[in-house]
């Protein structure tokens, strides 16, 4: 099946797209902003992408990052951005060599990657920085996992259009999984099928937790750590939100939530969440706001709701 998406042209940034189904099962979907009617948009300038093209090129850059992640481990150099948030010269790599393969696939989408500009060329840049279709990259999720040898970290690369992922991968070079989702046609785990498992009982939950990397002793993260702990089967920090994320997809855990997450740490993964038939939202339940940097991620509505309420009771003083 050919899964292919055409844009809009004539749409502007504060009339955003939004996602429709198509009449013919061999195109996919479109992406029709609201400025126009489907029949106009077939009629405009339209852009239109070969999905499982731009999966194929993904999970191929996705593995080569993964590659050169392994050959540098342990011997990487390692910078601090801040007191506890590190990043090492194995992320720049594979940010480069990330960016060379979807610029050569893609030259006109636009890049945002955790690393800045590395790997695209002040030309490209200039150019392609209003690109409705843009590659959302982080070449290392974990890098604290991976500059003192814990083996959890992973590659993320989502493709996304007027903001909205339609591509999403990540791979775990160190188990060799590689986990993705085109919108509107499931998730995968090394080409098998994944969903989401059924679990809607929070006291049965196994739950993840993210958080950021400078707390204080009376941050509001520490007391929700402190409630979900007491109200979960188990609680789990793994230090990789896109991983945290893909075992949420695949049934490993139950849910997930964290605060002060970027749009490189979890687009690719807030697809495969809810492609694998999960739920994703903020932590107001808001699922439109889910990549707004906060967010839950639960197999079930119940459980996100029962999260929420967790993360949202009051605090005492």
């Amino acid at each position: 099946m050919d899964f292919s998406f055409v844009v809009d042209a004539g749409c502007t940034a504060s009339q955003p797209a939004h996602l429709v189904s198509s009449s013919d099962d061999q195109a996919g979907i479109l992406l029709v902003g609201t400025c126009g009617s489907l029949e106009s948009t077939w009629e405009k300038m339209a852009l239109e992408i070969d999905l499982m093209h731009a999966l194929d090129i993904a999970q191929a850059a996705a593995r080569h990052a993964g590659e050169i992640l392994l050959a540098m481990r342990g011997t990487a150099k390692v910078h601090q951005k801040s007191e506890k948030d590190l990043v090492t010269d194995a992320d720049f790599a594979a940010q480069k060599a990330i960016c060379e393969a979807l610029f050569v696939a893609f030259p006109s989408h636009g890049f945002l990657g955790e690393e800045g500009s590395t790997g695209m060329s002040d030309a490209q840049g200039l150019n392609n920085a209003n690109s409705d279709c843009q590659w959302v990259v982080d070449p290392l999720d974990g890098t604290t996992n991976y500059a003192h040898g814990f083996p959890q970290y992973a590659v993320s690369i989502a493709l996304t259009i007027r903001r909205l992922p339609v591509v999403g991968v990540v791979y775990d070079p160190e188990s060799n999984e590689m986990f993705s989702a085109v919108q509107g046609h499931g998730a995968w785990l090394n080409d098998r099928p994944i969903s989401a498992s059924q679990q809607s009982e929070l006291s049965h939950a196994l739950v993840a937790v993210g958080l950021a990397p400078n707390l204080s002793h009376d941050s509001i993260e520490i007391r929700n750590l402190v409630d979900m702990l007491l109200e979960c089967q188990a609680l789990r920090r793994l230090g990789s939100a896109a991983l945290n994320l893909c075992y949420v997809g695949c049934g490993r855990f139950d849910g997930f939530w964290a605060g002060s997450l970027k749009l490189w740490d979890i687009a690719a993964g807030v697809l495969i969440v809810r492609e694998a038939g999960g739920v994703v939202s903020d932590l107001q339940g808001q699922d439109s706001h889910a990549l707004s940097g906060a967010l839950i991620a639960a197999s079930t509505r119940e459980l996100q709701q029962r999260i929420s309420a967790v993360l949202n009771c009051p605090k005492g003083d």
